[in-house]
């Protein structure tokens, strides 16, 4: 698998422009397509549910102002988008350039974002994405990307590091959900300059061990080192820590490997991830 396109949801909100620098970085790394997507909501969903009593009067003036909160998310996050493709220096197209190269071009489509960037998602081989826990359809849209598209998600962090994709670091308990998102990272890992895997406590009966996957990554040109730590109550702290150890870049992790319901309320390593990791999260379910 080559990443040839990149989807990047823009919102008009805090988290664009570190999407789109991570984002505009990868296209860059791998030669892709960026397309950065604005999902314009219909105003008939952008107000509640119109109860009994409310005039038309009211729901007109309603509608007006979903409209013309959408119009100023538009506008902020287009300028968003052309300063970070200005800064990236990539040109735009509509088709593939003669001569590999980065590319971008800017999407408007009208409807759900959530609804929208699952289906849109589906087309592309990654999904650059930020994370606000504090914007509820910022976290539904994020949900969307990660349990509906079946792709593979680059999560932004805060400030992204200097380099993105040099030094990985593979979060490895030898399940479904670590071994589809080691595969899906694997033209990430061939062109890093060090890879690092990284297990926390013995690995389940029944599953590969580390070392295990470091040996077969022989067959793919990748040199791995591994680093088994012992058993921790805070399985995410220590691979961050770990992370921080080797100077790592960036982290490939499976998401959810119990329940999603059991880790939101109970807590868990995917959860403690995107809340305190600093370093992008290439993750997928």
């Amino acid at each position: 698998m080559a990443v040839r396109t990149i989807l990047a949801p823009v919102a008009g909100s805090n988290i664009d422009q570190r999407v789109l620098d991570l984002a505009f970085r990868t296209a860059k790394r791998f030669n892709a397509h960026l397309e950065a997507l604005f999902v314009a909501a219909e105003p008939q969903d952008a107000i509640p549910i119109v109860g009994e009593g409310m005039s038309g009067l009211i729901i007109e003036e309603m509608m007006r102002a979903a409209e013309s909160e959408t119009q100023r998310r538009e506008t902020r996050g287009r300028a968003a988008y052309d300063a970070a493709r200005d800064a990236a220096a990539v040109a735009e197209a509509a088709v593939p350039m003669p001569d590999l190269q980065a590319t971008c071009a800017w999407r408007r489509d009208n409807g759900r974002e959530d609804e929208t960037v699952a289906r849109r998602g589906r087309l592309f081989d990654l999904v650059v994405i930020g994370r606000d826990p504090r914007e509820a359809a910022a976290s539904l849209t994020f949900d969307a990307a990660l349990m509906e598209t079946g792709r593979p998600l680059l999560v932004a962090p805060e400030k992204t590091p200097e380099t993105v994709g040099e030094k990985v670091v593979i979060a490895w308990n030898g399940g479904v959900e670590a071994a589809r998102a080691v595969t899906s990272a694997m033209p990430l890992l061939r062109t890093a300059k060090e890879v690092t895997i990284v297990s926390v406590g013995e690995v389940p009966h029944g599953r590969a061990c580390a070392k295990a996957l470091a040996e077969q990554f022989v067959w793919h040109g990748v040199e791995a080192r591994v680093s088994e730590l012992p058993e921790q109550s805070h399985v995410a702290n220590a691979l961050i820590s770990e992370a921080e150890k080797v100077g790592a870049d960036s982290i490939v992790l499976g998401a959810y490997s119990h329940s999603r319901f059991k880790e939101m309320i109970l807590g868990g390593v995917t959860q403690d991830m995107l809340a305190k990791c600093t370093l992008p999260l290439w993750i997928m379910h």
